[in-house]
């Protein structure tokens, strides 16, 4: 586990003081947890009025997670995190778009740590996830962005805090399906090393835009839209064998038509499937022989494509040579990696978050 910090304390402080937060910065979706018994979770897009019309239509300057992908057509919508990490700043440049892109980040996570409310005497302790390969330069972006906003911050892998939240101390694998990567984390007893974790850059919009594809090459003369798949995704994902016909309704040639997608649905939820168990299949032979059947016996699905129907027996099924395999899906997908960052923020000591 790899841990930043930013602003030391200069002096010290009493706990009623603080606002403990969790923070999952997500691709797609980013969740919020807090001491204070919050839980909110947005799109993690940002954007801004195309022109004075949608200026006087939506009068902000600036709209945040579903607003704007409920306004889309009269918004310019930026994601400001890609594969789980902060999109790199563009420098040096000063067209307005350039701008945007470069201030997408700071403006996204001061939203985000709005949505926590602290109050105007409370300093806040953050603990934000990230993918379990990211660089130092990936971390140091998240410190960066909330440099002004938080008193101080932990950048820590995202697969250990889900661990860290459900009490998974021991022998055990975290798969974190998200969005933009899927990252694994095996856990020993002991906070995990740099050996003990992958991250996979095939998740959750690598099966959006394959299902896209498919429908599309399929049904060529449909209105369909990467937000559509987007929907149909979530709604209907699965993996393995499937006794009903995955059918939506598209407009093909300007007429309403019902429209088969199971084998198009299938083949992209299934098309990450190969390089997650070869991932997982990885760290269980390459552990001590002697424990990892209990390794085996504890893998745990959070994220948010861990709820595709049929995914922990099919990975199950793909373990099988190794011997008897269990895996699970964590009670709350969305807010598992958020929880597990609140609950390290507030087991910490404070001596040691005045020493960061």
């Amino acid at each position: 586990m790899t841990i930043e910090n930013t602003t030391a304390q200069t002096h010290p402080v009493e706990q009623g003081d603080i606002l403990f937060v969790g923070l999952d910065l997500g691709t797609s979706q980013s969740a919020v947890a807090t001491s204070s018994g919050l839980r909110v979770n947005t799109a993690s897009v940002i954007g801004w009025p195309k022109d004075l019309v949608s200026y006087k239509l939506h009068q902000k300057t600036i709209l945040f997670g579903d607003e704007c992908l409920r306004n889309r057509m009269s918004v310019d919508i930026y994601y400001p995190l890609e594969r789980g990490v902060i999109a790199e700043l563009v420098k040096g440049k000063k067209g307005e778009e350039d701008q945007r892109k470069s201030q997408a980040p700071t403006e996204f996570i001061r939203h985000v740590l709005s949505l926590a409310e602290p109050k105007e005497h409370q300093q806040v302790y953050l603990v934000a996830g990230s993918p379990a390969e990211a660089t130092i330069q990936d971390k140091q972006a998240v410190i960066d962005a909330t440099s002004g906003l938080v008193n101080a911050v932990l950048v820590v892998s995202q697969p250990f805090l889900v661990a860290y939240g459900l009490g998974m101390y021991g022998f055990s694998l975290v798969v974190d399906i998200g969005a933009g990567t899927t990252d694994i984390c095996r856990m020993h007893g002991t906070l995990p090393d740099e050996i003990d974790q992958k991250t996979l850059f095939k998740a959750g919009t690598f099966i959006d835009n394959l299902l896209f594809e498919l429908v599309q090459a399929k049904y060529p003369n449909a209105n369909l839209t990467k937000q559509m798949a987007v929907q149909f995704k979530e709604k209907y994902a699965f993996v393995g064998q499937m006794s009903e016909q995955v059918s939506v309704e598209l407009i093909v040639d300007g007429k309403p038509a019902r429209c088969d997608i199971t084998k198009e649905m299938k083949e992209a939820c299934e098309s990450i499937l190969p390089d997650i168990i070869a991932a997982v299949r990885s760290l269980i032979t390459s552990f001590d022989p002697d424990f990892q059947a209990d390794l085996r016996m504890n893998i745990v699905l959070a994220g948010c494509v861990s709820r595709m129907r049929g995914l922990p027996q099919v990975i199950e099924q793909g373990l099988a040579d190794l011997g008897q395999v269990s895996v699970k899906v964590v009670p709350d997908p969305v807010f598992a990696g958020a929880i597990g960052a609140l609950k390290l923020a507030q087991d910490m000591p404070l001596s040691e978050w005045q020493h960061l």
